[in-house]
């Protein structure tokens, strides 16, 4: 097990523990509030523009201004309405059933995490020579890689980025993982 290991390691647990503490609900809710407030500010946007280019100059300062304006605001009453729900649902009396859910969740929000970073690596150090040993000899990175591939396969060809094959004979694949146990003869 090389450092690279520890480091895989500690993002899906550091990621499992965070969700544990926050919970299921207030983990989602506030994942919506992100991708909410930016739905916001990009349907906002071209009916803002006109009104913030009156004030400010150039017209790009004001789409950077407006946009900005209509994103924070959004966020910022998601994120109020998020806390209200969360406090609501781990006080009751299913809060130990949200916080073991948000632990599962933030276990696959870190193996996502993971995942994304090994295709960013992919794509800005595609040699894969050129990666350290350590990275060379993780035997996590097989999995991450194998994951990395099967999520790229579902993207659109045209937007498929590429990936690079994972560097040296690293630990067991997917398969070797979930083959059940050998029967002992005795």
């Amino acid at each position: 097990m090389t450092w690279v290991d520890a480091v895989l390691l500690a993002v899906v647990a550091l990621s499992a523990i965070i969700a544990f503490f926050r919970g299921l609900v207030r983990e989602v809710l506030s994942l919506g509030a992100w991708i909410g407030a930016a739905a916001a500010a990009f349907l906002a946007r071209p009916h803002l523009l006109p009104h913030v280019s009156a004030w400010i100059e150039p017209p790009i300062l004001a789409d950077i201004v407006g946009t900005g304006a209509v994103f924070i605001l959004v966020l910022v009453v998601l994120k109020l309405l998020t806390n209200l729900i969360a406090d609501r649902v781990q006080d009751s009396a299913i809060g130990g059933v949200d916080r073991v859910l948000g632990l599962a969740f933030g276990a696959v929000r870190g193996a996502a995490l993971l995942v994304l970073a090994y295709i960013l690596a992919g794509m800005f150090v595609p040699e894969t020579a050129s990666w350290p040993a350590a990275v060379k000899e993780a035997r996590g990175l097989p999995i991450v890689a194998e994951a990395a591939r099967r999520t790229v396969e579902l993207i659109p060809d045209a937007y498929r980025p590429r990936l690079v094959e994972p560097p040296g004979p690293g630990g067991p694949n997917v398969e070797d993982l979930l083959r059940p146990p050998a029967r002992s003869r005795n």
